[in-house]
């Protein structure tokens, strides 16, 4: 899938790491070789994530809603490390907000979580993936906005803006050597749906709809996200990689 050396020794950057998927990418790149930053909100979480990560595990608590952490985390990691070869963008937040009772503050907040930060963060880390040598990215979408699913209208509106930014931006950097791809997962089974929002007729209707007949788990996620990552993905970029057990196919 990927050559033994695309990982080791290189360095990456996950947004939302300290707990769900991005944990998971922190794991798994970190088992892969890779030294990883990653940052959240909250510097408890942060720790104990970076705890049980390992020696090279690296925490930055940054709130990428703010413009000015970005930058802050940018310039952290710049002075650390000198470079990064992997960008991950999967901070989100998936609040079940019905559409006629929205808000603007709903609104203003779905666009500054979902969608505005991968722009920023891309932007503000843009000249270090030029010094690095893995020159990719992956932003993290969802099978939701394919479906139309809801009450996800707002979310799913901010998601699938990131279709657009992530085809946009592999041609524009493309000429550079950088690439950008987009991994979009079906509902997995993370510690905060599975406390949230997942039922048990949830489960049994999953597992009724999807072609694979299991319940899907952040590892499951990982290995697509590393594969777009790897020189196994050379000529890969601007692409959508949906891994939902075949919920959604097209």
């Amino acid at each position: 899938m990927w050559n033994d050396n695309d990982f080791k020794g290189r360095v990456a950057v996950v947004t939302g790491g300290s707990d769900g998927l991005g944990f998971d990418f922190c794991r798994g790149l970190i088992e892969a070789g890779c030294t990883v930053y990653f940052c959240g909100r909250s510097v408890e979480r942060g720790r104990h994530a970076e705890e049980k990560l390992g020696e090279r595990a690296r925490f930055v608590a940054t709130d990428v809603c703010d413009a000015a952490q970005i930058q802050d985390l940018a310039r952290e990691v710049g002075r650390l490390a000198g470079r990064v070869d992997y960008l991950v963008n999967n901070v989100a937040n998936d609040d079940r907000i019905a559409f006629d009772t929205l808000t603007e503050e709903d609104c203003d907040m779905m666009w500054r979580t979902n969608l505005r930060p991968a722009i920023l963060v891309t932007k503000a880390f843009l000249d270090l993936l030029r010094a690095g040598a893995g020159k990719a990215i992956v932003n993290i979408g969802t099978t939701n906005y394919m479906l139309g699913l809801s009450p996800f209208t707002t979310y799913n509106a901010t998601k699938s803006g990131l279709v657009g930014f992530t085809r946009s931006l592999a041609h524009e950097i493309g000429p550079e050597g950088i690439r950008a791809n987009m991994v979009c997962p079906g509902w997995v089974m993370t510690g905060k749906q599975l406390e949230k929002h997942v039922t048990e007729a949830d489960k049994r209707e999953l597992i009724e709809v999807q072609a694979l007949k299991f319940l899907l788990e952040p590892e499951h996620i990982t290995p697509a996200v590393m594969f777009l990552l790897s020189s196994g993905a050379a000529a890969i970029t601007g692409q959508i990689l949906v891994v939902d057990a075949g919920k959604v196919m097209y």
